[in-house]
């Protein structure tokens, strides 16, 4: 071997266990791998920072923001509630939600079948109360196993076709995968559903917990009955104990009457006490609207001090609108009631401010005011469109499954018209990335890049395999299957595909067999990437949500590859 391929070798065995010992984060280390491998001559400076533009970054960037927006908009908790409301226990659910995901891969690509049934899988943990890390890592490794069974499931399968028609002449059929790949994947969903979850960290079994990070307690504020409301025509006391109303305001005069006699109609204002999460729900369904709430912004909430200006003023007297640009949508105020108009307020040491406009104008104010910010936490107060997102994501992954444009377009192109169509911020785009996951993936394609430019790939891939020459078909065909998946996770798997089939079906040639078991056993191979979170993209899509760390996937990864192995050498030899 060459002293290039020596040292990436190296390299990227060092990196691997750096990951492995948790002592630094995994964006760092790999950013540290990368800075090698250009200080080595290993990685061109000019290609340092090429993976940032990879399809396969973009594609988990994309997925992430949808995923997360869909799920922050209730679209597929009909679906979820469905299965969550299953009368099966833990392990059923896992079984339900392994063969769907399993089954929808078997007809799309893998990435967009996980795309599909993440955001479900999600909100049937926040229904029934699990870690997103417990129902995660099982999706998502199902989605793989499903994309196996047929031609258009996996981007390998169709590159392993693709390499069989230009050198025997006949690209595979597209169920021809499906009688070797299909008792592998019913084995292993089996196994996820009955034992693999088991075998994830404990952290991933710890219940979710959907509280914020601090304790607000109930907003006072203003609430506006907007046409079409479904609280027209509602006395109070139908409107529900979530949200206390202590006054109701319509034509600018305030009504005096028993609840049960005011019936609520269209331009009232509710003087209302509610926590965040009711007033979330309430504007989602269109029930009400902020009114002091106009145009798309951002909400931040501010703690009123000791030290604060405004103690004492009356929340009119601020001309927040006019000083700063933003407006004061609610206040929460520990505890003691306070029934009038909101602007006749008067701020009190404790006093949490929730502002809405634009970041640097509320921070200024916040700043103005000296008041003390609190950590920022997700809130929506906008009209959420459910069923138009789902019509968006649908369109993009229709259009990824279809082959119309690549996945990272459609998916990429179904967040700007999400974003065109007001249903989600700007800035939340952002936020639903979890950039030190993107960074991870976009530092390693360079170094994967070079494994394969230095001949080091193809040099172990001979060595390997030359091993087994004289061990039979079934050992040569188990070689085969080791060889690539261990090597998947620092190629990739299309790149595993261009450097091994060659090599195959030069060495199945010259042992008198047939190359078809063995593209199928690398085809496999390139797909059962259970080890390690950025083999394949859906392992690195779900990091983030699932709070994985790089060594959480071989818990119940590696005795899946070594079923996947078995049962696919015995079907193939």
């Amino acid at each position: 071997m060459t002293t290039d391929q020596i040292l990436i070798l190296a390299l990227l065995l060092a990196t691997l266990v750096a990951l492995a010992a948790h002592r630094w984060r995994h964006d760092v280390v790999a950013v540290a791998a990368l800075l090698a491998g250009v200080g080595l001559g290993l990685v061109p400076a000019a290609e340092a920072f090429s993976g940032l533009a990879n399809p396969a970054v973009v594609t988990v960037a994309a997925i992430l923001v949808l995923g997360r927006t869909l799920v922050g908009m209730g679209a597929l908790d009909a679906f979820a509630a469905r299965i969550g409301a299953l009368p099966v226990g833990q392990t059923g659910l896992m079984a339900v939600l392994c063969a769907a995901a399993a089954f929808f891969s078997a007809f799309m690509n893998n990435v967009g079948a996980l795309a599909l049934m993440m955001p479900v899988a999600l909100a049937v943990a926040a229904r029934r109360g699990l870690s997103p890390g417990l129902v995660l890592m099982p999706v998502s490794f199902a989605t793989l196993l499903g994309g196996m069974t047929t031609l258009i499931g996996t981007p390998p399968n169709l590159l392993i076709s693709q390499f069989r028609e230009q050198a025997m002449g006949e690209p595979f059929a597209i169920f021809a995968f499906t009688p070797y790949a299909l008792p592998v994947a019913v084995a292993g969903v089996a196994w996820l559903a009955l034992a693999g979850w088991r075998l994830l960290p404990e952290t991933a079994f710890a219940a979710a917990d959907h509280r914020p990070t601090f304790e607000v307690g109930h907003y006072q504020t203003e609430l506006a009955v907007p046409p079409g409301s479904p609280l027209i025509g509602r006395s109070l006391p139908e409107v529900g104990d979530d949200l206390a109303i202590h006054g109701v305001l319509r034509d600018g005069a305030r009504l005096f009457a028993r609840p049960g006699a005011i019936v609520l109609a269209a331009g009232d204002i509710l003087l209302a006490e509610a926590d965040l999460t009711t007033m979330e729900r309430l504007v989602a369904e269109g029930a009400v609207t902020l009114g002091t709430v106009a145009a798309p912004a951002e909400f931040v909430e501010a703690v009123v001090t000791p030290g604060s200006v405004v103690l004492g003023s009356a929340l009119g007297a601020l001309y927040a609108d006019d000083r700063w640009g933003i407006s004061v949508a609610a206040v929460a105020r520990s505890r003691r009631r306070y029934e009038g108009r909101l602007e006749d307020l008067t701020l009190a040491v404790g006093d949490v401010l929730l502002l809405h406009g634009p970041a640097e104008q509320a921070r200024q104010a916040i700043d103005d005011m000296a008041c003390l910010p609190l950590q920022a936490r997700p809130i929506s107060l906008a009209r959420r469109r459910p069923r138009l997102a789902v019509a968006v994501f649908a369109l993009g992954l229709a259009a990824a499954a279809s082959g119309m444009v690549s996945p990272p377009v459609a998916f990429t192109a179904a967040v700007l018209a999400l974003v065109l169509g007001g249903m989600l911020p700007v800035g939340d785009v952002y936020r639903r990335i979890d950039w030190s996951v993107i960074v991870l993936l976009a530092a390693l394609v360079p170094l994967g890049a070079a494994l394969a430019d230095t001949g080091a790939a193809a040099a172990l891939a001979r060595m390997a395999l030359d091993l087994a020459q004289d061990a039979g078909p079934a050992a040569l065909l188990a070689m085969t299957f080791v060889f690539t998946v261990l090597v998947t996770p620092v190629l990739n798997n299309v790149a595993t595909i261009v450097v091994v089939a060659p090599i195959v079906v030069s060495l199945a040639s010259q042992a008198g067999l047939s190359p078809d078991p063995f593209l199928i056993a690398v085809a496999v191979g390139a797909s059962a990437d259970f080890l390690t979170p950025f083999g394949h993209h859906n392992n690195t899509i779900i990091m983030g949500p699932g709070g994985y760390r790089f060594g959480d996937y071989w818990r119940p990864g590696l005795p899946l590859v070594i079923l996947t192995g078995v049962i696919l050498v015995l079907v193939l030899a």
